[in-house]
């Protein structure tokens, strides 16, 4: 066939179509753009993914704000590319809760405004092979900051000290004259003499569930080291689980930001606030079922 031939049906066929030659073009070189996006989006996700193995799609959209695409193109680019991430539930037991602890849930009617007002802490396990390890987090409340870690191959209190012993000598105070509140559930870790008689030497004041679901605040904290950071790594060892543990926390402490902490990092959060006035800080309130016996578990979350 001939170029007079050719160019005389394609003519024929934008007739019919009821479409012009450069509608035409315009369409074809907007296909391409959009396959090209669609593998930059794919790219962008999986390069993210090698820091962050279980970032969730739109996470990934609020660290990076890539130009030319809103967000939910971006997810819908992501899902259909089959990049949604994959959820793993818990089903270890690694609270046995004291029911005759002396400690009251001190958070009703808590708000916060700076650091070192709340700490929270909890144990969950992690499965190696066959067998489960324990790894203690502490966090600061306010700005998310994992301050004190601790992987072992019990449930001993001693576990519980040392990780509490990295957080204070992370914030290098000698007391915190009752301005700090430690919550936890109600294991034995916790009521121990060994850990509740540290936390009086400094004194720090010593708060306790209620029901299993008031300490929302470090459970998911937990469920995002193990859940989006550890189980994608492939961990065969005991001394492999605690440098990993270290990887991981380093990376959330100071690569993944927080949507309610204005995009920041944890880590660039506590810096930020530093230079910020009293007056200046987001005010932080706390929820606590004791607020409310009618209150949906699942809305027990931070809020400012």
């Amino acid at each position: 066939m001939n170029l007079g031939a050719h160019t005389y049906q394609m003519n024929a066929l934008y007739r019919h179509c009821r479409i012009s030659k450069q509608g035409h073009y315009k369409s074809v070189q907007h296909e391409i753009q959009w396959l090209r996006l669609e593998e930059l989006v794919v790219g962008l996700i999986i390069q993210v993914r090698e820091i962050h193995p279980a970032m969730g799609i739109r996470a990934i959209y609020e660290l990076c704000q890539p130009q030319g695409i809103g967000r939910d193109s971006f997810v819908n680019i992501g899902m259909y590319y089959g990049l949604r991430v994959k959820v793993f539930r818990n089903k270890a037991r690694t609270t046995f809760s004291s029911p005759y602890s002396r400690y009251q849930n001190l958070l009703k009617n808590k708000e916060l405004d700076n650091i070192n007002q709340l700490w929270t802490s909890d144990l969950t396990y992690f499965k190696v092979g066959e067998k489960d390890f324990y790894i203690v987090l502490i966090i600061d409340v306010y700005s998310r900051l994992i301050i004190g870690y601790s992987t072992a191959d019990n449930m001993r209190a001693e576990n519980n000290v040392a990780a509490m012993e990295m957080a204070l000598k992370l914030r290098g105070l000698k007391s915190y004259n009752n301005k700090l509140i430690h919550h936890s559930d109600r294991g034995g870790q916790y009521i121990s003499d060994t850990y509740t008689n540290l936390l009086k030497e400094y004194k720090i004041r010593i708060s306790m569930c209620n029901l299993v679901y008031e300490n929302a605040h470090i459970e998911r904290v937990n469920g995002t080291i193990k859940n989006q950071y550890l189980i994608h790594w492939n961990i065969t060892s005991f001394q492999q689980l605690q440098t990993q543990v270290q990887r991981a926390v380093e990376t959330y402490n100071k690569h993944r930001p927080h949507s309610a902490l204005n995009r920041m990092t944890p880590d660039a959060f506590e810096q930020n606030i530093k230079e910020l006035n009293d007056s200046d800080r987001s005010k932080l309130s706390i929820w606590t079922a004791s607020e409310s016996k009618n209150q949906n578990p699942d809305q027990c979350i931070i809020q400012f």
